[in-house]
């Protein structure tokens, strides 16, 4: 795999998008398991006006947890097996799609989809967490601290 810089990172994703014949353009990337996974939007998001985000597990976390949805630790308190399904699912994968949360004035996050996605991504360490979210959400995010600082 070559190595990816700021100067040709946008063509590289180009024809990592044509090699995988991926529908949506890659918006991020995740490092998981020691690899790279490009991350997309689902296109109803696109169009809606959802925007890649980043958030940071460790100040985004304590939010989620006083959620009646929240998946703890290994999948605790998910849907059946849906977290242990996305880690075997990850490590394998040509790509993923980002979680996509709103994020309400006070503070508390929605999940529209994606939650055990971002707790497995949270479990395996990851500090930069992409997520689509509208302007709104962005911006009660930024107001709470929520988002990855680079």
């Amino acid at each position: 795999m070559p190595t990816v810089t700021s100067e040709n990172k946008e063509e590289f994703d180009k024809k990592e998008l044509a090699k995988r014949s991926m529908p949506e353009p890659v918006e991020s990337h995740v490092t998981v398991h020691d690899r790279e996974v490009p991350v997309t939007m689902h296109p109803i998001e696109k169009r809606t006006g959802d925007i890649m985000t980043h958030v940071n597990p460790d100040k985004f976390d304590p939010a989620f947890q006083k959620t009646s949805n929240y998946v703890g630790e290994n999948g605790e308190g998910g849907i059946g097996n849906r977290y242990k399904e996305f880690g075997n699912f990850v490590k394998k994968a040509d790509s993923m799609r980002a979680s996509n949360v709103y994020i309400k004035p006070n503070g508390v996050p929605v999940f529209g989809d994606g939650r055990h996605r971002y707790a497995y991504l949270r479990d395996q360490g990851v500090k930069k967490i992409p997520m689509a979210m509208d302007k709104e959400s962005i911006e009660n995010a930024k107001k709470h601290g929520y988002l990855h600082e680079d």
